[in-house]
């Protein structure tokens, strides 16, 4: 906060006959800024001043206009100071105001609000700050929302008054991109007080930039392979003993450091408006270089992130002096993650930890997951090393840019946990290629909040823009994103960024629950045009996941069977789906279903359920002597990927009567596998049904029927033809503490949906 300067006689006297004045008053320290339409105010700028001053001002005037009717002239500062002005920027008003502004505390985006007599100050540095300070009194004193590039709210007020002010607000973070397409319009991130978007022009003042081409996964761009690999393959890494061109380079070889150093400086000078270069490791899983140097120096330091901070540190150093005030970016990444022992990033090195591997339905630094562990471990080992330290955030599943993806309840613990940690600058990764995926306006909006804000309500920015967007239909979607984040929460479901259907949490009864609010939000706005046909979109990551549930689920999920022909012919209202999910989605300029591309017109046509489906039956199989029951074996441990028990040792082994999950003993946490034999009564199409509570998969002879991709909970459904008699059946089951729930049930000809009998299980032997 900052006190009030001493105003000199006439200033005071100013003030005076301003609170005594009659038309526009207001009780003392009070501003009346518009009443009825009209305004003795007027806005006033230095004559000199920046072109995102000047667009502020533009802002100023033109939101005022819209909440009093009343149309504020923009003066300079070359006029006279008057009584009534809201004061914009450093100017010489503001000087003879004698209003202190520490503008060097508050950097490029922070502001001052603060009334001074009859006077309104905004005050803040000319790049950003003074436009940031005029969102800033819109959105926190005025009530206006730019929740989408299309819907806002601008509240209409006869009579628009202001209390005594005196604020000084600084962003804890410097870099705050939402990164998601349908947010990259340059007057939304403006207005939400975004500095990431590559879209923002000189009038918004500009953005955090990064050099062209030097945004991420750069050293490539820096060392080609296709100009060095030829003649000097030691560049690159050395990989199972033989140098390759396709993963990474070679980061301590003093060559390498010399191009790249080169290649940097040539960037730098040819782009001297861009703040940030990074210089990082390709998009790489492992990789890195295995040479005897780069080995030894990851040895000596416990991390490969020390053979990338050679170069970075060495490339930093040698333009530090030409490029004053710039900065090298590079990631911890993957293989680089683990910060190291003793080195540490140069002052003007940025370090940009990326969190790709972890669980998102849980906050990062409350989940039990080992990927979300060893990140906190790794960030919190960053914080102290770096002088800047920022982080790369991931917030949708990137092969299913449509699927529920319930993580809203993790935006804000995230967001403080990062700034709680000396994070600096945050760039959270969705959706950016096609507009409308899963809440990607919604998502984009309140991490916008949290980003310039912290401590943001998010359950208000949420409700905000539910009724600001959807209208009466944002009850009913609330409550729908409430069942996700109960379902995800309450069953401790972890979710990540490229999981496969089926998707555990939305169960059979989570789906019907979730059409049935998405119907009630539809007849609530139900003639409304545009807003019903934003919840219909919206609706369309639904239709989304029951098209994946069904195609993961196979002929099960389908349609109906015919037995006899082993056939199953589509359901009607599934089809019906399909046609909505097509017409809408084109419509809403969807362009893209995953990373890469997937059109909506090619993925409706993929489908495999778009015509009648004949199966292949699997003959029964000879038993000889047979005993009934399955075998089973017990691997004791945690399992967060699915692993292959062919090379795990059992800790016990023996025979059971049924699937028994009581099988696996005193221990928290451990696996059973249960193999011999299923029987069924007639020929036909049986659909199983596996109910675990931390995850599993069935086979059925050599066919995976239920469990594809890891670790499941829940119900899971699959479905296969088999002729009558005895099939080969293999079940595995994951447990993690709490209760045991394992059940196998099935329907068929004539066979009701029931739990699979222990009569029905065989095993060979006695």
């Amino acid at each position: 906060m900052y006190h009030l300067a001493i105003f000199s006689f006439a200033v005071l006297l100013l003030a005076s006959l301003a609170g005594c004045s009659q038309g526009l008053a207001g009780p003392r320290g009070q501003l009346v800024l518009a009443e009825g339409g009209r305004s003795e105010y007027r806005i006033v700028t230095a004559a000199d001043a920046s072109a995102s001053t000047r667009h502020a001002a533009a802002e100023l005037q033109r939101f005022l206009k819209e909440i009093t009717a009343a149309a504020l002239p923009i003066v300079s500062d070359a006029e006279p100071v008057g009584e009534h002005e809201i004061v914009l920027g450093d100017s010489t008003h503001l000087r003879k105001l004698k209003v202190a502004i520490d503008f060097e505390k508050l950097g490029h985006e922070g502001y001052v609000l603060k009334t001074a007599g009859g006077h309104l100050v905004i005050a803040g540095s000319s790049l950003r700050g003074n436009l940031y300070g005029v969102y800033g009194l819109l959105e926190d004193h005025l009530g206006c929302r730019w929740f989408t590039p299309e819907v806002s709210r601008i509240p209409r007020q006869d009579r628009l008054s202001l209390p005594a002010l005196d604020e000084t607000v600084i962003p804890p973070l410097e870099y705050r991109d939402p990164y998601v397409r349908d947010c990259f319009d340059a007057d939304w991130s403006a207005r939400n007080r975004m500095n990431g978007s590559s879209q923002l022009t000189a009038e918004h003042g500009g953005n955090v930039r990064f050099g062209a081409g030097l945004f991420c996964h750069t050293v490539f761009t820096l060392v080609p392979p296709e100009k060095y690999f030829k003649d000097h393959p030691e560049y690159f890494a050395l990989v199972d003993g033989k140098r390759v061109n396709h993963t990474e380079i070679c980061y301590t070889n003093e060559d390498v450091i010399r191009i790249a150093t080169e290649a940097m400086r040539q960037h730098m000078r040819s782009d001297p408006e861009a703040m940030v270069f990074s210089l990082s490791h390709m998009d790489t899983w492992k990789g890195y270089c295995q040479c005897d140097r780069c080995m030894a120096l990851a040895d000596k330091e416990g991390s490969q992130a020390a053979c990338v901070l050679v170069l970075v540190n060495k490339v930093a150093a040698a333009v530090e002096s030409e490029f004053p005030g710039k900065a090298i970016e590079t990631l911890a990444y993957t293989w680089n993650r683990k910060p190291p022992r003793t080195m540490r990033p140069r002052p003007n090195v940025i370090i940009r930890l990326c969190s790709i591997e972890c669980c998102f339905s849980h906050p990062l630094d409350a989940c039990d997951a080992p990927s979300n562990l060893s990140f906190m471990e790794d960030l919190k080992g960053w914080a102290k090393l770096c002088n800047r330290l920022w982080v790369w955030n991931y917030d949708t599943n990137f092969h299913h840019y449509m699927a529920p993806f319930p993580n809203y309840q993790v935006w804000a613990p995230n967001t403080r946990m990062f700034v709680e940690n000396h994070v600096t600058g945050l760039f959270t990764e969705d959706n950016y290629q096609s507009p409308n995926g899963e809440f990607n306006s919604l998502g984009g909006y309140v991490r916008a909040k949290l980003l310039w804000n912290p401590r943001y309500d998010p359950d208000k920015a949420i409700d905000e823009f539910l009724d600001g967007v959807y209208g009466k239909g944002g009850k009913s979607i609330r409550q729908y994103m409430d069942l996700l984040t109960q379902k995800v929460v309450g069953e401790h479901i972890h979710v990540r960024i490229y999981d496969e259907p089926p998707w555990v949490y939305l169960t059979d009864e989570v789906l019907t629950q979730a059409e049935a609010l998405w119907d009630q939000a539809e007849a609530a706005v139900a003639g409304q045009g545009d807003v019903l046909r934003r919840v219909r979109i919206a609706r369309l990551s639904l239709d989304y996941a029951q098209l994946e549930q069904a195609r993961a689920r196979g002929a099960a999920a389908w349609g109906r069977p015919d037995h006899r022909t082993f056939t199953v012919v589509p359901d009607p209202a599934l089809l019906k789906r399909v046609d909505r999910f097509r017409e809408l989605g084109k419509a809403a300029g969807i362009t893209t279903l995953m990373e890469g591309t997937l059109t909506v017109e090619h993925y409706c046509d993929s489908l495999p359920f778009l015509k009648p489906v004949t199966l292949t039956p699997q003959e029964q199989v000879a038993l000889g002597s047979a005993a009934q029951g399955l075998a089973y074996q017990r691997f004791d441990g945690r399992f967060d990927t699915w692993p292959d028990f062919a090379t795990l040792k059992p800790g016990a082994a023996g025979t059971a009567q049924n699937l028994d999950a009581s099988l696996g003993g005193r221990p928290a946490d451990f696996a059973l596998v249960f193999s011999g034999c299923v029987s069924v009564p007639k020929d036909g199409i049986y659909t199983f049904s596996l109910t675990c509570d931390a995850g599993g998969r069935l086979y059925v002879g050599k066919q995976q029927v239920i469990g594809q991709g890891g670790p499941h909970a829940g119900e899971m459904t699959g479905a296969v033809a088999l002729k009558a008699g005895a099939h080969p059946i293999r079940v595995e089951y994951l447990h993690r503490g709490g209760g045991t729930t394992l059940e196998l049930r099935y329907e068929g000809p004539d066979l009701k949906k029931q739990k699979v009998p222990a009569a029905a299980y065989l095993r060979t032997g006695t």
